[in-house]
């Protein structure tokens, strides 16, 4: 591991790649930087990787695509069904197929290397792997925080019904508003927190505005923007990536949803680190 600077927490990090030389060439590149990195394990097959994945709990996974019995891709989302988390993923791969970078990405990849590798590649994605992780340990952190400052971007219950429908209506209300508040950084809609309920959207939606008084579109949009607030106290954070963190794909639309809840663009409300609106 190299020198991480103090105070920062260690990043633990898995490789799981057939080529012995691999495991040594990356533990190499890690000692000589000075990334809060440290290699938890290093396995030649999935069945090895995912069988360890719960004791090692890694943080960031490098794992090769084409691999005999599990490949890359399926190890991933198995660790991630194991572990109840998903590390964050590399993938190395000595194939240049657009197919297969198409499949990393989609199934949630943030790197794709290509054989063979190269030390500023590695730097630069173990690197950026270290930021999301970082950034994932401060919303933990922060989350009973972010619940609480929630409770004022809800107005006060407006149900008028009876006392057993009120019950139940409030029942499903808030599974819709804790549901939100768990998955607000993925692509989510209304429709999507209705079929998770087994509900029509209509009706959540009516339910959700009877009993909060604002729509579940609009209560999303409050959340991700309030947790967006959090993170951009990190500087090492573009506000692209600030975006993304928060389940924006498209900066413009965070720019203008932003100002729509704050009354400032982000870069405003960032200022250089010199005013914070609340």
């Amino acid at each position: 591991m190299g020198e991480a600077d103090e105070g920062s927490e260690v990043c633990r990090l898995i490789i799981v790649d057939d080529e012995p030389i691999v495991h040594r060439m990356v533990a190499q590149i890690i000692d000589q930087s000075d990334l809060p990195v440290t290699v938890a394990g290093a396995f030649a097959s999935g069945p090895e990787a995912l069988a360890a994945a719960s004791e090692l709990s890694p943080d960031i996974a490098l794992l090769d695509i084409q691999m005999d019995e599990m490949n890359g891709l399926e190890l991933a989302h198995n660790i991630s069904e194991k572990l109840g988390y998903r590390p964050i993923v590399i993938y190395l791969t000595a194939h240049r197929s657009f197919d297969y970078a198409q499949e990393a990405m989609r199934l949630g990849a943030m790197d794709y290397l290509v054989k063979p590798i190269r030390r500023a590649d590695v730097l630069a994605a173990l690197g950026r792997a270290v930021r999301r992780v970082e950034a994932e340990r401060l919303e933990r952190i922060e989350r009973e925080r972010l619940r609480n400052q929630l409770g004022s971007v809800l107005p006060a219950a407006v149900s008028h019904v009876g006392p057993a429908e009120e019950t139940r209506q409030r029942s499903i209300a808030r599974a819709a508003r804790e549901f939100v508040d768990e998955h607000y950084a993925e692509p989510l809609s209304l429709a999507d927190v209705s079929d998770h309920l087994n509900l029509s959207p209509g009706y959540l939606g009516a339910i959700f505005k009877a009993e909060y008084g604002i729509p579940l579109k609009a209560y999303l949009r409050r959340v991700r923007i309030a947790r967006a607030k959090e993170l951009m106290r990190d500087p090492r954070m573009n506000l692209t990536e600030v975006a993304l963190r928060v389940g924006f794909e498209d900066i413009s639309y965070f720019s203008q949803s932003f100002l729509q809840e704050t009354g400032v663009r982000p870069s405003e409300y960032r200022g250089g680190g010199r005013r914070w609106p609340k």
